[in-house]
């Protein structure tokens, strides 16, 4: 079932930045979700709009709750262990939050993560515009001005390919600034752990009330896989570490292969991200 999102224009036009979402994080903590957009903005040094985009970022990947400044399981789990989102298990999880079919990341993001980027590909910043545009056009009959697709395909694009945002993670290269062309990567893997949170995640989300799920399902590049921009064999491959370590079962003795859940909870699973 999908779960509320953050909207196509909530980046106010700026791309993630991690110092920022780091610091509105602090301020989450510190006041116990008891904050303003005016109380961030006297106790920070951001600008209006970065109040108000930074806050929905921390909300589409994942660190707060939405329509509130309560840090979620994840986000405690980040200010215990990583308070300047320096880690790459921070970032491997925050970008899987944007990007999974359920939310809370915008939908357009899903599309583009798992529709539009190929590996080895280019991606211009127009064509990006124009496949966001058609997205909303038929998710919801919409049709957005262009300076609002351009700025949203802009904020997609940077999250990306800044050093300051997810850019370490690899996932695209600025290839030509003018005409505004990235080159799609071969990210390193995320760690088996992060990628069994992101699982059990996945599975509440979208198959709460079953115990096993077909492996090929998983696999598919609109699934689990593809949103680490990994294969079936590569998923198989790290799911069998996760059979090894009790989190999973895995029935390969005849297709279709199933996998089957063991874990008793996602917090389970967070506490090893950090271990």
């Amino acid at each position: 079932m999908p779960r509320d999102r953050i909207d196509t224009t909530f980046h106010e036009t700026f791309a993630l930045s991690l110092p920022a979402v780091a610091s509105v994080l602090s301020l989450c903590d510190e006041h116990e979700g008891d904050l303003t957009a005016d109380l961030i903005s006297n106790l920070t040094t951001l600008g209006p709009n970065y109040v108000k985009a930074m806050p929905r970022y921390a909300r589409g990947c994942g660190l707060l709750e939405m329509d509130s400044y309560a840090l979620t399981s994840f986000g405690h789990a980040v200010i215990s262990h990583d308070r300047n989102l320096m880690r790459a298990e921070t970032l491997w999880l925050m970008h899987y939050h944007m990007s999974a079919p359920h939310g809370p990341g915008p939908a357009f993001w899903n599309f583009l993560i798992t529709s539009i980027l190929r590996i080895g590909q280019s991606i211009e910043r127009s064509d990006t515009s124009k496949v966001v545009g058609e997205y909303v056009s038929t998710a919801t009959g919409k049709n957005l001005s262009e300076r609002t697709l351009e700025s949203a395909a802009t904020a997609f694009l940077g999250t990306y390919a800044k050093s300051d945002a997810l850019g370490r993670l690899g996932i695209l290269a600025l290839v030509e600034d003018l005409r505004g062309k990235y080159q799609v990567m071969q990210p390193d893997l995320p760690s088996v752990w992060v990628l069994a949170y992101a699982l059990a995640d996945y599975w509440e989300a979208c198959d709460p009330h079953s115990s096993e799920m077909l492996l090929k399902d998983l696999g598919r590049a609109d699934g689990l896989a593809g949103l680490f921009f990994m294969g079936p064999g590569m998923l198989g491959t790290l799911l069998s570490e996760l059979q090894s370590a009790g989190v999973v079962g895995i029935k390969r003795d005849a297709p279709p292969f199933v996998v089957t859940k063991l874990w008793r909870s996602r917090q389970e699973l967070m506490d090893r991200v950090y271990a």
